[in-house]
């Protein structure tokens, strides 16, 4: 069966979960009956099998712990989701949550002190030749991210625009994202419409790497 990890070096007002994919028939056949049939024609179109598993699964475990902070049960529980593709509960716009998933693992994170974002990619994903479209000119002039490190920066930039609600692809540069002292990121932008940025590194298992960010 899949695991769920409560993180405990989170920032406060911020609840996250590391999940541990369990690519089985079983997991599946638990997990299925909580999604609406929305989501299971959504998974449905997934033709890897265990891409379908991670749809599935995280989405459950998801639901269970929106269940359970709202005090209802999973399958009552309808997410909707922006044009952006951000997902939310209409009915408890309070209560902000966001997730991520690659290879084995999801991240999982709900917050009720602003928008929440979070993302986890495997540090063998190849996203090196695309510095030239990610780095801000604030970044190329600090010249803060050395290729070995520049998957730190992609968790980190695609966490912030999730909590935005933005469109990864056309917003990367406008974003700066700046190592500090300790275990958080400066976020430096030219929006004042954005808010307050925050953001940080989360330690997940060896061979991944992720971020967590928070607007208010």
């Amino acid at each position: 069966m899949t695991s769920l990890q409560r993180l405990e070096a989170v920032p406060e007002n911020i609840d996250a979960w590391l999940l541990e994919f369990a690519f089985t028939s079983a997991q599946l056949a638990h997990d299925w009956p909580l999604l609406s049939a929305t989501e299971q024609l959504r998974a449905r179109s997934f033709h890897h099998y265990q891409d379908r598993i991670r749809f599935v699964s995280a989405r459950a475990a998801l639901k269970r712990l929106l269940a359970e902070r709202v005090g209802t049960l999973p399958d009552r529980l309808t997410i909707s989701i922006t044009a952006s593709g951000k997902p939310y509960l209409a009915q408890h716009a309070e209560i902000q949550f966001n997730l991520s998933h690659a290879g084995s693992f999801a991240l999982i994170a709900l917050s009720s002190a602003g928008r929440v974002g979070i993302d986890i990619e495997r540090c063998n994903r190849d996203v090196t030749g695309l510095m030239h479209c990610v780095l801000s000119p604030l970044e190329r002039t600090r010249a803060c991210w050395p290729e070995k490190r520049f998957i730190d920066l992609w968790v980190a930039k695609e966490a912030v625009l999730k909590a935005l609600g933005l469109g990864i692809a056309e917003n990367l540069q406008d974003i700066s994202v700046l190592p500090e002292p300790g275990s958080r990121y400066c976020i430096a932008h030219e929006h004042p419409d954005w808010g307050n940025i925050r953001a940080w590194p989360i330690e997940v298992p060896e061979d991944y790497a992720a971020a967590l960010a928070l607007v208010h």
